[in-house]
């Protein structure tokens, strides 16, 4: 078994979360468990997603339970038993806030839009954001809109680690080193 520096985990763990796009969340209401797909935008450990909570059952779990688990993984084909060894992944326990002050919708909006750039018209008009780059303002006088307008209820949100693991199969079969935050 291979183990990894401090630095070196963080540095693994941070570059896994930046480069894929969707985690799994899971929340739990009443003893019922519930889990979902959503896209993500990071800062460091620190995940952002957007959800409409009039609607979507997570965020109203969370609403009244801020405590979640969120994976971030591959979706591997196994041909062989040797296939075992390439899974991947980030495991987390964490907590889970909508964002109600603007500079953190804010701060939000420019971490998403760095990793999402066609979402940026859409958010913008969303949170009331004004600072439209040249093409977006052309788009508007030409009434050339984007096709992508998800509800106008959706609100972001951050999650926050309170522990992260990394899996990591190459170099230790079955068992998740804790990353330091």
């Amino acid at each position: 078994m291979i183990m990894y520096k401090e630095k070196e985990l963080r540095k693994i763990a941070l570059k896994y979360i930046k480069t894929h796009n969707t985690m799994t969340i899971a929340t739990c209401l009443n003893d019922v468990p519930w889990a979902t797909d959503v896209f993500y935008a990071s800062e460091g450990f620190t995940l952002y997603f957007i959800s409409n909570p009039s609607v979507c059952i997570h965020c109203k779990n969370l609403a009244l339970n801020p405590r979640i688990s969120v994976a971030i993984s591959e979706d591997y084909r196994l041909k062989s038993m040797k296939d075992w060894r390439k899974i991947k992944g980030i495991q987390m326990e964490a907590h889970a806030e909508i964002l109600e002050k603007r500079e953190d919708v804010l701060k939000a909006v420019r971490i998403y839009i760095k990793k999402y750039p066609f979402t940026s018209f859409y958010l913008k008009r969303l949170f009331d954001i004004s600072e439209y780059t040249f093409t977006e303002k052309l788009l508007m006088r030409l009434k050339i809109l984007p096709a992508f307008s998800p509800s106008s209820e959706n609100r972001f949100y951050r999650v926050i680690p309170k522990r992260v693991y990394l899996v990591d199969n190459e170099k230790s079969f079955e068992k998740r080193l804790e990353v330091p935050i």
